[in-house]
């Protein structure tokens, strides 16, 4: 008989194994290293700082597993491992019973897994789904191509932002950052890129700025590195009113000549299955798809309660 039970209650033995094979998936797939993070997890799981659950067997033994952080009223998913369908939904709806669930505005979950049925499972539960993709391409030695711009500087983040902003739907629900598009939540997206490590070590000699009149942008590149040869593209805006004069693929080609002088042997970058423009320029500079990431969304109870509220 299976139980889901808080992750703190789990085995630390049991949780390394878990880890160490979670780290060894990212590395083999999607040649991105992730030493540094499951150490901070595991402390994360010992002091009760994040929520989370495992999945048991009548043996006692970790079967799956899944956590989650609490962020500015929202409850973000950030991993959910299972060996069945029926695992998955067991751990699925514990997590939505948590606590930190019935407070969330919202509930994200954005994790790269291959717990089987998730997505209908997440359908089936009220989530709006957008798939996405993790592309990637071999990096060739080849002359430098001429930046667009110049490197990306700190002082940069609030133009960043208002570019990100401009670049996006002023809302979409079904984003996993910045939905309502306030600006506060483009500045914070811009500060987790750059600041956090969570999409890799940021890299602003690699990164480009495009100045625009006034402050602006009209167009940004930011770059990280995943460890393992890897440079990662994070994020890409170009300003509408820019678009369809060639600065996105020179941005590309700029970005990709550097990583490769600056040693790394492939980019990767991660595209919404709905976002079809940049899905036909990556498919132009020869990426081609590693894997899925699962990214669903869906209003919290507490989020719910507020709409109800509204609407009366």
């Amino acid at each position: 008989m299976r139980r889901c039970l808080p992750w703190a209650e789990a085995r630390p033995a049991a949780m390394a194994a878990v880890f160490a094979a979670e780290a060894a998936r990212w590395r083999d797939t999607l040649a991105w290293d992730t030493a540094a993070l499951w150490p901070v997890l595991e402390h994360a799981r010992v002091t009760a700082a994040l929520p989370g659950l495992v999945l048991t067997d009548a043996e006692g033994a970790v079967r799956g597993w899944t956590y989650a952080a609490v962020r500015d009223g929202e409850l973000l998913c950030g991993a959910l491992s299972a060996p069945d369908a029926a695992g998955t939904a067991q751990l699925l709806d514990g997590l939505l019973a948590l606590p930190a669930a019935a407070a969330a505005s919202r509930i994200v979950c954005f994790a790269y897994t291959e717990a089987p049925e998730l997505a209908p499972a997440l359908a089936a539960r009220g989530f709006l789904l957008d798939p996405h993709e993790y592309l990637t391409r071999p990096l060739a030695v080849a002359p430098a191509a001429r930046r667009p711009g110049r490197a990306w500087d700190v002082r940069d983040l609030d133009a960043t932002a208002e570019l990100f902003r401009a670049s996006y739907p002023a809302s979409d629900p079904g984003r996993p950052f910045a939905p309502h598009s306030r600006p506060a939540e483009w500045q914070r997206y811009v500060a987790d890129l750059v600041l956090g490590q969570g999409c890799g070590r940021f890299r602003p000699s690699l990164s480009i700025a495009v100045p625009g009149a006034g402050g602006t942008l009209d167009a940004a590149a930011i770059v990280t590195d995943l460890g393992a040869g890897t440079a990662h593209l994070a994020q890409v805006a170009v300003r509408p009113g820019f678009r369809g004069a060639g600065l996105g693929a020179a941005m590309l080609a700029s970005l990709s000549a550097s990583c490769r002088a600056a040693g790394f042997t492939r980019l990767s970058l991660l595209v919404g299955a709905s976002n079809s423009t940049a899905r036909r320029l990556y498919g132009r500079a020869g990426f081609t798809s590693c894997a899925w990431f699962v990214s669903a969304t869906r209003a919290g109870r507490a989020g719910e309660g507020r709409r109800e509220s509204t609407a009366a």
